[in-house]
């Protein structure tokens, strides 16, 4: 394979990587209109918390292969495609129907209160970009050592403001609930991302390894591409 085209298959598995973020992103926001009751627990949470630390993982990879600068980029682009879908559904509610009980259905499945996609968007923004700073920041104190630290502790981290955001503004601003209910959402909010994060470093690894090996000349391929790495400038 020539530089040509393993520039072009390297701009391809960035446009890919991207495209999973931001499906990932949308569908997390879709799917938390349904709380899910936890066996063993009197707590519910909503089912995109199941999915949404998924996200973490892919700006992660992109951090580390393509730069910081591509990472920011990827989460704009996400929280543009979250709007556009935010006003979509809010159309196709207001468009007029003759089945009512068919458009009750699809209000109970996909309205989505202006309070709750407010939070959900300012705490998304703020943990995902804080995220890609602690992982460049990691990267360029530790060099190419310790991939698990930077995975691990960029994503824990931004983890942790990510629930308290949402939980702060949402339930307990929003919804007025007190922070002796709140609390038990929040720690177990974040005990599950947290155990997420670590139970993926394997498939961190490999993703990482997989790209590398297939790339070996990666960062002159990166800089080809224009897509900067930014090693040394995060």
């Amino acid at each position: 394979m020539n530089s040509k085209s393993e520039s072009n298959s390297l701009q391809i598995l960035y446009q890919v990587i991207s495209t999973a973020f931001c499906v990932i992103v949308v569908i997390a926001n879709i799917l938390s209109a349904k709380m899910v009751m936890l066996p063993y627990f009197e707590l519910s949470i909503p089912a995109g918390l199941i999915v949404y630390p998924f996200t973490f993982l892919l700006s992660d990879l992109v951090t580390e292969i393509f730069g910081s600068k591509k990472a920011r980029l990827m989460v704009y682009i996400a929280l543009g495609m979250n709007l556009l879908s935010f006003g979509l559904i809010e159309l196709a509610l207001i468009l007029p129907t003759d089945a009512l009980e068919a458009e009750s259905a699809f209000q109970a499945v996909l309205g989505l209160s202006g309070l709750r996609i407010f939070s959900s968007l300012i705490a998304y923004v703020i943990a995902q970009i804080a995220d890609i700073q602690f992982y460049a920041w990691i990267k360029q104190w530790t060099g190419p050592r310790w991939l698990w630290l930077r995975n691990n502790g960029s994503t824990c981290v931004a983890q942790l403001i990510d629930t308290v955001v949402i939980d702060i503004l949402f339930l307990y601003g929003g919804l007025g609930m007190g922070m002796r209910e709140v609390f038990p959402i929040m720690l177990f909010s974040y005990a599950y991302k947290a155990f997420f994060s670590v139970a993926c470093t394997p498939l961190f690894y490999l993703c990482v390894y997989i790209i590398q090996k297939k790339w070996h000349r990666i960062k002159d391929l990166v800089y080809a591409s224009g897509l900067s790495l930014e090693t040394n400038r995060n």
